[in-house]
């Protein structure tokens, strides 16, 4: 007989088949209860059918279910809910009392709570099911229940932290609810999002004072209610034996996961004056105080009240909300009815830009909830009767359908079932027959939030980067790496690291606008990398130019205003890791990125920049390698911007080296006609590449005296010595008469008698690019006259077979061919061609 009643009862429920086991499952667990069921069956068989969570709860505790079922008429309100919480802890303390360790002591507390929380939740869910109460109801007193769990949990933590701690002077600590639970709209299995907030900013704790007078654990007032904030998460959200009370969410703190879990009142007011963005905006309006003192609560709302309403919004607040837009455009999921399209976030986005925008100017729009705010653009006229009323009733749809996905196992989940027999049954749940009408409506239902969510900035739509979305709190790890597979990306993992270190430099900037600017132009960045010749390169190089730029905020701003500045400075990253690596060594060389696109600088220009350097405080050794790099780097960004050919480089460069020697010659010598520096190789033929060695002898008019070459020695020194830019150039004076064992300086006797008697024929050929580039300009001419005299004279001495054999010695013992080809001492390679002329 009862059987058949608990079949028929289950036949007429959204999930039969369950209904009828669960119910099956009750009676055999508690045989004794059989005729109370008798009265509920149809609440009870329409519970189980629900939720399978709440049911193996009521099989577990029948007393808590029919209690319930007694009084489901009835709500309790939120000072009815503390005072029974106040009696449960009550009870639950002096059962404490018989632990020694306080870590039993928080266990008895952690299982009272989850069982509070779990019997209100059965009382909510029956009253939902039931339909004695509507969806605004329910969110409500769901709402509720988290904020007196709550505050319970804060009053536990507190009371045990004094216990430990002491307390600090003015004590005052506040708990903001943010996101639904601010709107007071929780979900049935949401995270909570909340924020913590102390008064006092400096100072420390009591501590607390021994039997022996001595006084013990004293720590500051930020590490105490730091660790109030780790404790109350941890006891609201560890899983134990009698499950969890919430999930905490505190992403949404300053500086999300990587911001300090407490922060003061006035550290709050800064960094929103600071630092705070548009999503930041978006995220408080919806701002509340949902435990611990309520003063302190309502302070914190004051204090964000002008971040959050603008009175007046500029052109770059409202470029700010349309790039939320384009963030939230681009996290489609298919079957996902909360950040899919035509779903929940964009419901609540729509409404929330329009309080960003008009809110300021309108205090009537300064409401959490989502549905009063709705409501309240239509009487402002900002919305359409038809936009109000589709907007809210498919709000109220999708979130019931929400709630249903919720209720089955306690799982946070926004997507819809796979398999069709649980589209049929979330679809009796809904009120349709099947799910073919099901989803036919539901598709309905999102094309037409979605056609409205579009007419937001619809003739002002912007380019923004899809790599944007990377930097949305919500963006997982596992989303940016499958994004990034289909990028062609050599190394995936890598790049995600990349991205997320560059993602976290954005909160290391320390000037007021810093971070904003860094905020709209990192994504930017990370765009062009990814659209580069080499976006593994790129995005390497951009990691660690990203910690840089968080220090340099009038580079920032540069960027910010020009998009070609990026794609350029992108560009070098993705091809140069020469010009990457002097880019980063110091800020002055940015000074080159496009702002001085001069193509020809004339010898006497850049020794005037070098002296300019030295004038103003600069040492010699500092200023040649600053000048040496800035004109590396600018010559190379002409060239990649292919604004100049690789023979105007070579030049530059030639150029640059023949300043830097000559002044620092001048600085050594004065006036002095001493010393003569005669460049050779790649200097001397003015073909200088990046990087290069400079091919130098010193030449003296007269006899060498031991002034002269300590002349010599400090001018190599001051090209040669590392310091942490690194040395200017590698000097090689072997070409010199006798190579490294003749002296350093050669007198220009010496020279003609070295060359008339004992020079090889190369080094005839090493005479061909000889030229003078500093110090006594006499000293140089007489030289070159005997270079000439010497060619002269001697030049019949050369053959190819000699100049042939040398080449192949070359290519033998000094090229890296067996590594690749050397474009320069291999088989058809640069030195080739030179060897040939």
């Amino acid at each position: 007989m009862i059987e058949t009643r608990l079949k028929d009862a289950a036949s007429i429920t959204p999930d039969p088949e369950r209904s009828l086991k669960n119910l099956q499952s009750f009676i055999a667990e508690n045989p004794s209860r059989t005729e109370e069921l008798e009265p509920h069956l149809k609440a009870i068989s329409l519970l189980f059918s629900y939720s399978q969570f709440l049911t193996n709860y009521a099989i577990a505790y029948p007393d808590h279910l029919f209690e319930i079922l007694g009084t489901m008429d009835v709500s309790p309100d939120r000072k009815t809910l503390s005072l029974s919480l106040k009696e449960t802890l009550d009870g639950t303390r002096e059962s404490s009392l018989l632990h020694t360790s306080p870590r039993g002591s928080v266990d008895l507390y952690m299982s009272a709570i989850r069982k509070f929380k779990i019997h209100q939740l059965l009382r909510i869910t029956v009253r939902d099911i039931l339909q004695k109460v509507d969806l605004v109801e329910t969110m409500l007193e769901l709402s509720i229940l988290a904020d007196v769990t709550i505050e319970g949990s804060v009053q536990i933590i507190r009371d045990s932290f004094r216990e430990t701690y002491g307390s600090p002077a003015g004590d005052s600590f506040s708990v903001i609810s943010l996101g639904k639970l601010g709107g007071e709209e929780l979900n049935f299995s949401s995270d909570v999002d909340l924020m913590f907030v102390y008064g006092p900013e400096q100072g420390e704790t009591s501590g607390i004072t021994k039997d022996t007078g001595v006084t013990v654990n004293r720590i500051s007032t930020h590490e105490y209610y730091c660790k109030i904030g780790e404790a109350i998460t941890r006891f609201l959200s560890l899983n134990t034996d009698a499950g969890f009370a919430y999930r905490v969410d505190l992403r949404l703190r300053p500086e999300g996961q990587r911001g300090a879990i407490a922060l003061s009142l006035r550290s709050y007011e800064l960094y929103y004056e600071s630092w705070g963005r548009a999503w930041e905006r978006a995220m408080l309006l919806r701002a509340r105080p949902a435990a611990g003192d309520s003063a302190l609560g309502t302070d914190f709302l004051e204090m964000i009240s002008p971040f959050v309403y603008r009175k007046y919004l500029d052109f770059s607040s409202i470029d700010e909300i349309r790039s939320l837009k384009s963030r939230i455009d681009s996290t489609f999921k298919k079957g996902n009815i909360k950040r899919g399209y035509g779903g929940i976030r964009e419901i609540e986005f729509f409404a929330h830009a329009l309080q960003l925008i008009y809110a300021g100017r309108e205090p009537l729009l300064r409401e959490r909830s989502l549905l009063k705010v709705l409501h309240r653009l239509f009487q402002k006229a900002l919305i359409g009767n038809e936009d109000f009323s589709l907007l809210s009733e498919n709000y109220r749809f999708l979130r019931i359908l929400e709630h249903r996905l919720q209720q089955v196992n306690d799982v946070q989940t926004h997507t819809l079932p796979f398999d069709q027999p649980s589209l049929d049954v979330i679809a009796r749940k809904m009120g349709f027959d099947n799910r073919i009408v099901f989803l036919s409506d539901l598709e309905k239902r999102r094309r037409t939030v979605r056609t409205i969510y579009d007419s937001l900035f619809a003739d002002q739509e912007k380019d923004i980067p899809v790599s944007d979305t990377f930097f949305d709190e919500e963006f997982s790890e596992r989303e940016l790496q499958d994004y990034l597979s289909d990028m062609g990306l050599k190394n995936i993992n890598r790049a995600a690291r990349n991205i997320s270190a560059i993602k976290d430099s954005m909160y290391s900037f320390q000037t007021i606008r810093g971070r904003k600017l860094l905020q709209n132009i990192l994504p930017v960045f990370v765009d062009a990398s990814l659209k580069s010749a080499s976006p593994d390169m790129a995005l390497n190089h951009l990691q660690s130019f990203a910690h840089f730029l968080s220090t340099r905020e009038s580079y920032i701003e540069r960027f910010s205003e020009s998009r070609e500045l990026i794609d350029m400075l992108t560009s070098v990253f993705s091809q140069s890791e020469y010009l990457s690596k002097i880019i980063m060594s110091r800020p002055e060389y940015l000074e080159m990125i496009g702002f001085q696109d001069i193509s020809g600088k004339s010898l006497r220009a850049m020794k005037a920049e070098i002296q300019s350097m030295l004038r103003e405080g600069s040492s010699a050794i500092a200023a040649i390698r600053l000048m040496k790099q800035m004109e590396e780097m600018r010559v190379g960004l002409l060239f990649l911007r292919k604004k100049i050919g690789v023979l105007h480089i070579i030049k530059a460069l030639s150029k640059t080296a023949e300043a830097i020697v000559s002044v620092c010659l001048e600085q050594l010598l004065g006036n002095s006609d001493d010393l003569a520096v005669i460049g050779l190789g790649k200097l001397g033929g003015r073909e200088l590449s990046f990087n290069a060695d400079l091919d130098v002898v010193f030449v003296s008019p007269n006899d060498m005296s031991a002034e002269t070459t300590k002349t010599a020695e400090k001018l190599l020194r001051m090209l040669i010595s590392y310091t942490k830019e690194g040395i200017a150039y590698r000097v090689d004076t072997r070409l010199r008469p006798e190579g490294s064992k003749g002296p350093l300086v050669t007198s220009l006797a010496s020279f003609e008698t070295y060359y008339e008697k004992a020079a090889a024929s190369w080094e005839f050929q090493a005479l061909l690019k000889a030229r003078p580039v500093a110090g006594a300009l006499r000293t140089g001419y007489a030289f070159m006259r005997l270079a000439e005299d010497t060619l002269r004279s001697r030049a019949h001495e050369i053959s190819a077979s000699g100049i042939k054999h040398m080449r192949e010695r070359i290519v033998k013992e000094l090229s890296k061919e067996p590594e690749g080809y050397d474009i320069k001492l291999g088989p058809g390679g640069i030195e080739e061609i030179e060897f040939t002329v």
